[in-house]
């Protein structure tokens, strides 16, 4: 638990040189309730995305954490610092919890494996990702505390207060419920004596949602649907991501290629019949059967498999709609099932040497691929650059390539990038938005309107596009008056 916190926070250590990117400018960056509060119920009411953003989400844990972090400095390096923090406490809770479920050495194989996982860079780097790190914290509290509460019920209340601060860093602790059940089964205790763990556990997200209510912020729904998603029913999404699956078993296990972005034109939704969907489904099927065939002889293999299924379930798209197709940092809590059920695996191996040289290659490697990453996120224009090479068919490359063009005066090529994003993202207002007001400049009204429409059919109360509509329709008549 010591040794796993402690590498956590070696590897983790890097991200504190970097500056405010990406999310964290809207989310963190400049936000006067956050950094000057006027009260503490202000900070509480407020909402995870800023009023420019739609308001919504919930999450006054994280929330909280950045007002206290303003109060001791304004400082990206402080804001990473405490990032930091969060990771070595998550990890040491996970090697914890291995521990209870499978014993030292695959309590402690599991931590190093957790505390390098390449998958987490993405979540350690940034800011925002502190709500992924908060939650897995919780999480993984409320579970240590459900194993002891059986022998205790004065541990019922850890895990209220697990639960509790699990929920309200993100909502992709509503699986915890499930997760207790999980590791009950898993140690063999049976189902019987998980219930008042798992009720514990329900109530305060339960009254999460009671109180959310209350303060009346949608949560769950960010204001957007991932590209390529829109109208599809539950069937079509998980028939979808039964093919982009394969991308969160690669990030799982053979972490070597990271990305800064997972959007379509890198990845496509397709509901139709393709190579990747017969694979897909044919992994799914694998990991069934090897979880059904190793539940007595190796259960932590089933039990990390089951771990991954249940933790994923709230970002995977089959249950609802989300904002994204695949995104690292929400792996973050569903990567223990699967170091969990290698640290399992490892155990099978019959001479300790190879074991131990196996898992010592596999953290170095891990360690050295962290800590590689980790300047991605460094600032705004070493993000943009890793976007270029990591995603160069990104619908979001392409828009912000194309934006770069046009600001450069190279026109032709700026409109050749944007037309090309909104072929990928033809439902996304952002670049239809851009190029449109790249041709109000140039005067050239009726291309304008013909974008600006799309984008007002798409959605009618985005008041910057009617706007542009309206001068662009004015400027056109105008025009043709003369």
């Amino acid at each position: 638990m010591v040794f796993a916190g402690l590498l956590a926070t070696v590897v983790a250590a890097p991200s504190i040189r970097n500056e405010f990117v990406a999310d964290d400018q809207w989310v963190v960056a400049n936000r006067q309730v956050l950094e000057h509060p006027p009260s503490i119920g202000a900070v509480l009411k407020e909402p995870y995305w800023p009023a420019s953003f739609g308001g919504v989400m919930w999450r006054p844990a994280v929330i909280s954490s950045f007002a206290v972090d303003y109060q001791v400095s304004t400082s990206p390096h402080w804001f990473h610092a405490i990032n930091v923090v969060w990771a070595a406490i998550a990890t040491a809770l996970f090697a914890l919890l291995a521990c209870q479920l499978a014993g030292p050495v695959v309590g402690l194989i599991s931590g190093l494996l957790f505390a390098v996982h390449p998958v987490h860079v993405e979540a350690v780097a940034n800011v925002v990702g502190r709500a992924e790190l908060m939650a897995a914290a919780g999480y993984a509290l409320a579970l240590v505390c459900a194993n002891r509460a059986e022998r205790d019920a004065k541990y019922l209340l850890g895990v209220v207060l697990g639960a509790a601060l699990a929920i309200t860093a993100k909502e992709i602790a509503v699986t915890l419920p499930a997760a207790v059940l999980l590791v009950y089964v898993g140690r063999g205790s049976g189902l019987r004596p998980a219930w008042r763990p798992a009720l514990a556990a329900a109530g305060a997200i339960a009254a999460y949602f009671i109180v959310q209510a209350l303060v009346g912020i949608r949560t769950f729904y960010a204001g957007g649907l991932a590209v390529g998603l829109e109208h599809l029913g539950v069937f079509e999404r998980t028939w979808a991501m039964v093919r982009l699956s394969l991308e969160w078993w690669r990030l799982f296990l053979f972490p070597a290629h990271l990305s800064a972005d997972y959007s379509p034109g890198e990845l496509m939704v397709s509901t139709g019949l393709t190579l990747g969907h017969v694979l897909g489904l044919l992994v799914w099927i694998a990991l069934c059967v090897l979880a059904w065939r190793t539940r007595r002889t190796i259960p932590g293999i089933a039990i990390g498999l089951v771990w991954v299924v249940i933790t994923i379930s709230p970002i995977s798209n089959v249950l609802f709609p989300t904002e994204f197709l695949i995104a690292e940092r929400t792996l973050y809590l569903a990567s223990f099932g699967a170091v969990f059920a290698l640290a399992s695996a490892a155990m099978a191996i019959r001479s300790a040497r190879l074991r131990y040289t196996l898992v010592g290659a596999l953290v170095a490697a891990g360690a050295v691929r962290t800590i590689g990453h980790i300047p991605t996120w460094h600032d705004d224009e070493l993000h943009y650059q890793a976007l270029q090479r990591d995603a160069p068919r990104s619908y979001r490359t392409l828009w912000l390539e194309g934006k770069d063009e046009f600001a450069a005066g190279r026109w032709g090529s700026g409109e050749r990038l944007l037309l090309a994003s909104i072929a990928f993202a033809p439902e996304l207002a952002g670049p239809r938005v851009d190029l449109a007001r790249f041709y109000i400049h140039a005067k050239l009204w009726q291309p304008a309107i013909r974008q600006l429409q799309v984008v007002v059919a798409l959605d009618s109360a985005l008041t910057p596009a009617r706007e542009a509509l309206r001068e662009a329709e004015d400027s056109a008549r105008h025009d043709q008056r003369r």
